[in-house]
This record gives C-alpha cells, structure tokens and sequence, in this order.
C-alpha cells in the first residue's frame, strides 16, 4: 500500500459566487480538505521533492478525482514555478470527491500518491454558467447547451490583446482598471461569451518615433515561449490566471486561444516543435480548463494563417489542440480561428476533419452589407454538422459603423450562426495610448483611431441586449434558416431579408436595408391565426401588427415602420 503524503498539500478555492468573493481562499497547509460550490473551482498547490530543468518534459503529474457516484475526472497537474505544481478541479456533481496523484517519477514524494478531499455543494449563485454547468454541443449538433442541456444563447465580446490590458490601472480618471471595467460592461449589456487571443508579445514598432504598442511602464507581465517554458514565464501566467478568474467569476464563458501568437512557430519553427507544442496545449488545458471555456486555436490559423503554413507544419497547431483534447476531461468544444470566409469556409478548411474540431468559428468580414445567406448557408449544409458562430465580424468603428455591427448579430442567427462575437475599435486591439503603433491595422491610422475607453461606450455593444432580449422570447435553437428559398419567401431585397422559421409555426424574417418595401412569406398555416409584431432593434420594443390569417398560406408583410433594419415575427397566436 501506498504511503499518502499530506504536509506538502495546499487547498486553495477559487469560487465563483454571484457576490463578492475572494478568489483565491488559503486554506492551512496541513489541510486535506475544502468545500466548493458545484462547477466552482477547488485549486490544490503540490511542492516538489526536486526542481525539473525541463518541467514541461522531465515530469507528469496527474490528479484522479472520484466523484460520489464513482465518476472519475482526471485533472493534469501544471508546474507553477520553481517547486510548485497546482490542480485546478471543477467538481461536477455534489457530494464528497476524493483525490490521489499519480507522479511519473515516482520517487517524488512531494507529488506521487497525494490524497485530498473536496466536499462539492450546490451552487448558491444567480450566475447562468453555474447554474446549469460547462458548455457542449447539442444533440443536433446546431448549438452549444449548458451541461443541463438547457440552450446557452452565445453573444461574445472580441479582446485579442486582453494579455496586456490593464488590470490594475488605467488612463481614464475614476476608472481603477481597464480590463474590469470592460469586463462589467459587457456583463451589464447582455453579453455571455469573452473571446481572446494569446498575443503575448508587443507588437512591432511601426513608425520610427513612437515606442513598441506594449512596452511601456505599466505593462502587463508576459510569456516568451520561444525560448522554453520556464521561471521567467510565470509572472505572464499569473498575470493571464487573474484574468481568466475575473472573467469566470462575472459569469462569462472565455473563448480563449491558447499557447501563443499563431505566427510563432512559423517565425520560430526550431522552438516550436510538434512535441512542445503538444505539451504547451496540454499545460494550457491543467492551467485553464476547470474554468467555463471554450478553446479557439490560434489566431486565423483555419486553414493556414494566410498561406503561412503548409501540410506540415500546420500539423504544430494540430498538436496543440491534440495536446488540450487528450488531457480535458470536461471536453469543452474546439475550435481554431478561421481566416475571413473570403479565404476559408467549411468546405475548405483544414481542421474541419479533425476529431477534436466540434464548432465553427467564423471569420466573416467580407460583403457584409451583400447578404449573409450563402456564407451562412455553407456552414449550415456541411456534414458533419456543428454549431458555427460568427466569431468575428467587422468591428464597429472601424469596419463597420453602429448599425452594420448591431445588424450583423441578427443576420448571424437569422442564417443558423447560433452565436455572434461582436467587436469594436480600441477594445479589440488594446489601443491604450495616444499615439499607439497598431501593427497589422495601423494603414488605418489616425483616421480610425479609437481608445479603449470610447470603444468600450459605443452605441451597438449597447443595443446588443435586445439581440438577447428578442431571440430569448422565441425558441431561437429550432430557427431553420431559408437563406432565400423562394418556395418560402418573396422579397423586395432578397439579399438583405433574412427569414429563418421554426417549422411554419413561427416565422422570423429581418430587413436589413434602408427600403420601406419587404414583400411575402409563404407556408403558413392556412385560417390558423398568427400574432404579428415589429421589432425594433434600437430599442428592444415590440410594436403590434395585430393578428393575421391567411387563406393561401402567404402572408404579404406590411411596410417596415420606417427605413433601417426591422425584424418581423409572426407567431401562431395561442389566445
């Protein structure tokens, strides 16, 4: 029998309630035991018996936990710095779970055959993610669910340098620090997912006399991994931990890419190795994944990052989602950055075909103001089915003014994209300075220039909350987009009117154009009276049309009550 070590056990909890909380609750060493909420995270500190030059490499360490039902979730141990290794458990089910570590190296003592318990109770909160749990794809694989199988209406907010916003300060009087204040602002507008990217580095320096866009005083900490994972790295993972935290505890789920800006191992190519970067996911995934995730790879790395990768050494980025899979036992979907559909769609991307891909993340910038439909309809004809978001679409500010970004939204869902990642100048590339050198967008400046703080405040990340507030008064998962069938539509804009049904109960059609004119919808219930109304977008109000019925089964939808984007829905009256 084995000896359990418990002197070098530190429980520690990071709970997400719905009030405020410490983060991070210290238990006595000595301790084997904590409580946690369900789906809150329970993190275990382990010391070391030795110091691995290689950790990454040198050392494994996993933490077997079983449940009160006998269910077991194995959680990879993840090197902290120096001799200090952690488990971070999310336990699933309320009752008593029991803990022992396996070690490779099994005459460490410090990390092979330790035991702990966490007594798992129910979650107290009003925080939706907790309530109901981590998200998976439905059964009919269109859209993501909580664990319960309730549906989880995804509207994300895009931070792809949320590494280097600040978190203990800001440039904006009264405002304590950047990243929260954002943060709390898109959780009072509605917003359900946060979306990042794992830019470390500072951007380059694009003009000779202005600085490095992140290389100032108060920067954040960050990870070089172009040289190996070690000491100098951990300040940048805590300063990435906190944020992660932050985010878990306003009730969020992190679209998060992993690892490292997607460009580096093609820059790098003798560090990033397949091996390393298999191991990098899997540190990753110990590190990340006990908090309401979902994992997108890389930026724009679907199918190659613009040509920079080919058959082979795309296979790097393979392995870092092999290396999160293998290791998540809570499978939150994956997916990888995809390219604008101008370059990329389902049809040819490359990961599709991958086992650990579940989901789309679209890139779709393109022809905006064109028709979605057969971008949209693309992703919704491929085989095998899964949810596709539209991830990212052009920023408002800077691409798109108030009313594209709000309408984008709507087009997504109205064409079977079941989520919406709106974005907007300032907030998604961190313009944090004066003068900042904005590297990859920066032909686009002055003219365009934004700071955070004005991004954060404009108006269609406002108006989103009424994107939340129409789809949640219908069944919005059983919309069965059209995409222009004439056998079930006639409008005067076929390109800008998009009409999705739930069989021909429920009929939802948005005019995104500056016309009056819309025109007919077909199918409905011959003599069965529907409830007509007018939605406005701007300001969430439904405005009565009265009820309608229809002999032939056509229904020729009076003028939008003025010129902009309007949604109709006509639903079968149950009065």
């Amino acid at each position: 029998m084995r000896k359990f070590i418990f002197c070098k056990l530190q429980l520690i909890v990071v709970c997400i309630p719905a009030f405020a909380f410490s983060l991070h609750k210290k238990v006595p060493e000595n301790s084997t035991g904590v409580t946690v909420q369900q789906w809150c995270v329970a993190e275990i500190a382990l010391k070391s018996d030795k110091i691995y030059i290689d950790p990454l490499n040198d050392v494994t360490v996993e933490a077997v936990f079983t449940g009160p039902n006998g269910e077991k979730i194995s959680r990879p141990a993840f090197w902290d710095g120096k001799n200090v290794f952690r488990v971070r458990f999310a336990p699933v089910q309320v009752g008593k779970w029991t803990m022992i570590t396996q070690c490779n190296d099994q005459n460490n003592a410090g990390l092979n055959s330790i035991s702990a318990t966490v007594i798992c109770k129910p979650y107290i909160g009003n925080l939706e993610i907790y309530k109901h749990g981590f998200l998976k794809v439905s059964k009919d694989g269109r859209y993501f669910t909580y664990n319960d199988g309730k549906p989880f209406l995804y509207l994300g907010d895009t931070h792809w340098l949320y590494i280097h916003e600040r978190y203990f300060t800001s440039n904006k009087r009264g405002i304590p620090s950047q990243f929260k204040y954002v943060v709390d602002k898109r959780v009072a507008e509605g917003f359900t997912v946060y979306q990042s990217e794992a830019i470390q580095h500072p951007h380059l320096q694009v003009l000779k006399d202005q600085p490095y866009m992140h290389q100032r005083k108060d920067e954040e900490p960050i990870c070089n991994l172009r040289d190996g994972l070690d000491d100098n790295d951990i300040p940048g993972f805590k300063n990435i931990d906190r944020k992660f935290q932050y985010i878990a505890q306003k009730g969020l789920v992190h679209a998060n890419s992993s690892v490292c800006w997607a460009l580096d191992p093609a820059e790098y190519p003798k560090s990033y190795t397949e091996k390393y970067m298999y191991q990098l996911g899997r540190y990753w995934e110990a590190r990340y994944g006990a908090y309401p995730v979902l994992w997108t790879i890389a930026q724009e790395i679907d199918k190659n990052m613009y040509g920079h990768y080919d058959s082979v050494t795309i296979k790097k980025w393979f392995a870092v989602a092999q290396g999160i899979a293998d290791n998540d036992a809570y499978a939150h979907p994956i997916s990888a950055h995809m390219e604008n559909t101008s370059s990329t769609t389902a049809a040819d991307s490359w990961w599709g075909d991958k086992s650990f891909h579940k989901w789309w993340a679209v890139q779709w910038q393109d022809g905006l103001g064109n028709g979605i439909a057969a971008v949209g309809k693309v992703f919704w004809d491929h085989k095998p089915i899964k949810p596709s978001v539209l991830y990212e679409s052009a920023y408002e500010g800077f691409w798109a003014d108030a009313q594209d970004a709000l309408a984008a939204g709507y087009k997504a869902f109205q064409s079977g994209m079941f989520g919406y990642g709106y974005g907007a100048n300032g907030v998604w590339n961190d313009l944090y300075s004066n003068k900042p050198a904005d590297y990859g967008t920066d032909y686009e400046m002055p003219l365009k220039y934004m700071n955070w703080f004005d991004g954060a405040n404009l108006p269609a990340a406002q108006k989103l909350r009424y994107l939340i507030k129409f789809y949640r008064s219908i069944a919005w998962w059983k919309l069965v987009p059209h995409f222009g069938d004439q056998a079930w539509s006639s409008f005067a804009d076929q390109k800008e009117s998009y009409l999705a049904s739930i069989g021909n109960k429920v009929f939802v059609v948005l005019f995104a154009n500056k016309l009056t004119f819309t025109g007919t919808i077909k199918n409905l219930q011959p003599n069965k009276a529907y409830k007509a109304q007018w939605f406005n977008i701007n300001n969430g109000t439904f405005t009565n049309i009265g009820v309608i019925k229809s002999r032939d089964g056509q229904y020729r939808i009076p003028n939008k009550p003025t010129e902009g984007n309007w949604v109709f829905v006509a639903r079968i009256d149950k009065n």
